[in-house]
């Protein structure tokens, strides 16, 4: 197949495979003609169909959800930065999927939903099909970012290389919880629970220990039946990691090269040595404390900055400030085009760390509970998340405002015998895609009608883009 797309990488492993190059790509029911048939996302993928391509007429192609012909100028064989904010309602739940086909799953929501996503996203459900996560992270170890993760550390599909966590885990006995605290500091950081932790647990964070295990024992299982199927994957050689997060340690491995074109940097927390003892800030209660020592990190791609900041509060995030001074002679290490908003829109926020950061555009994880408890977003936050933005059109997603839900009919109703409850279902998924090339950076986010003919396949959504 002659070389005439544009994009300097052909993927020895997907010959075929192109990616669509503009923020919005337009598929056609035909070679010639204007009969459009789907919207492509930046970076979406394509598999060429032609035996034979030509720079001047369009390419046919199998895409997600269907067939049809693409512009050539449109496609690229380069990969793309994607990331997922993924809905989990009430949490938190990131995946990035990186242009080298590697994965990060950042928090897992507490809820099925982002296990369920990455099983439909990869095709888990077929008898050959595996994956491998580079990492998994828990930004801390509240529910609503850990227990999703219990499925899919323990899914025998799921090859998960390194755990990495904040360092504390919440115990029955609220004196030590979730650490020993005297002088404003909390003590007893741990990078791989032993026995005698896990009998201190609650029960929701032995019952992460025992997934933790069980990841550990799933690892070279899938590894190598990934090689049985050629699929491109390699054993880490230090083995399965389990491992609290500093930002001592700069950057994330094996992102850990800054002269790369993607690297991720560890923001927080930061330990401080005292006596031979490690502690973080205490915030007041343990509930702050556990959040206010979120892991945060900074996704960059080439001139694109992603500030990821788990459920931070106003007190850690002028910490936060603290530790990276400003220098007159340069952009603050915090400076971020996009920021995904730290606990859910909460209205504990700095507007000093908001300034410094100036974020073009945010993203905000939250869901309805039982009765609206938390009222995420707050709308003090919504209000200011992007006041000190750089650009004239600043941009605020959510995937609360993403989702959509659909009333049930009475009959549908009557099937669950909800008696007077309206019953609604979830028609979209509140996701916020992001993709990057490293000099240009889209969020999007999709509405409209399904397809007629095929009501499981996305081809006919629309596309809420920016910028």
């Amino acid at each position: 197949m002659p070389e005439v797309l544009s994009g300097s990488h052909i993927d020895p492993m997907f010959p075929d495979y192109a990616y669509t190059s503009k923020a919005l790509v337009k598929v056609f029911k035909s070679r010639s003609g204007n009969k459009g048939i789907a919207n492509l996302f930046l970076g979406e993928w394509t598999k060429i169909l032609d035996k034979n391509i030509s720079a001047t007429k369009r390419i046919y192609v199998r895409y997600r959800g269907g067939k049809g012909y693409i512009e050539p100028a449109n496609l690229t064989r380069d990969r793309h930065l994607e990331i997922f904010f993924i809905d989990v309602s009430q949490g938190d739940s990131i995946l990035i999927q990186t242009p080298e086909d590697r994965r990060i799953l950042i928090d897992g929501g507490e809820s099925e939903d982002a296990h369920e996503f990455i099983r439909n996203k990869y095709h888990l459900d077929k008898a050959d099909n595996y994956i491998d996560l580079d990492a998994i992270i828990a930004t801390h170890s509240d529910a609503d970012h850990t227990k999703g993760l219990l499925g899919i550390l323990k899914d025998p599909k799921i090859a998960v290389k390194r755990f990495y966590h904040n360092g504390l885990f919440r115990r029955k006995d609220k004196s030590q919880d979730p650490g020993l605290h005297k002088d404003n500091r909390v003590y007893g950081l741990i990078d791989r629970p032993s026995a005698a932790d896990k009998a201190t647990f609650t029960p929701l964070m032995k019952n992460l220990v025992t997934a933790i295990d069980k990841a550990e024992k799933n690892m070279p299982i899938v590894i190598k039946k990934m090689k049985e199927n050629n699929r491109r994957v390699d054993m880490p050689e230090e083995g399965f990691v389990c491992k609290r997060l500093d930002a001592s340690i700069g950057f994330l491995p094996p992102y850990n090269d800054p002269s790369k074109l993607l690297s991720i940097e560890v923001l927080w927390p930061r330990a401080v040595s005292q006596d031979g003892l490690l502690s973080y800030p205490w915030y007041g209660d343990a509930g702050k404390t556990v959040n206010g020592n979120s892991v945060a990190l900074c996704v960059r791609h080439g001139s694109q900055r992603i500030l990821l900041s788990g459920d931070l509060n106003t007190a850690s995030m002028d910490d936060i400030l603290k530790s990276y001074p400003p220098d007159p002679d340069k952009p603050s290490i915090l400076e971020a085009r996009v920021y995904k908003a730290a606990h859910h829109g909460s209205q504990d926020f700095s507007v000093p760390f908001l300034q410094t950061m100036k974020p073009d555009a945010a993203v905000i994880s939250s869901g309805d509970d039982r009765s609206d408890i938390h009222g995420h977003p707050r709308a003090v936050l919504m209000g200011t998340i992007t006041r000190y933005s750089r650009c004239e059109k600043p941009a605020v997603f959510s995937t609360e405002l993403a989702a959509c839900f659909t009333r049930l009919s009475k009959k549908e109703q009557a099937q669950f015998k909800s008696g007077k409850v309206q019953l609604y279902e979830r028609h979209i998924q509140g996701i916020i895609h992001l993709r990057s090339n490293g000099n240009q950076l889209y969020l999007g986010s999709v509405h409209g009608l399904k397809a007629p003919s095929d009501p499981l396949a996305n081809i006919m959504w629309k596309w809420d883009v920016w910028p």
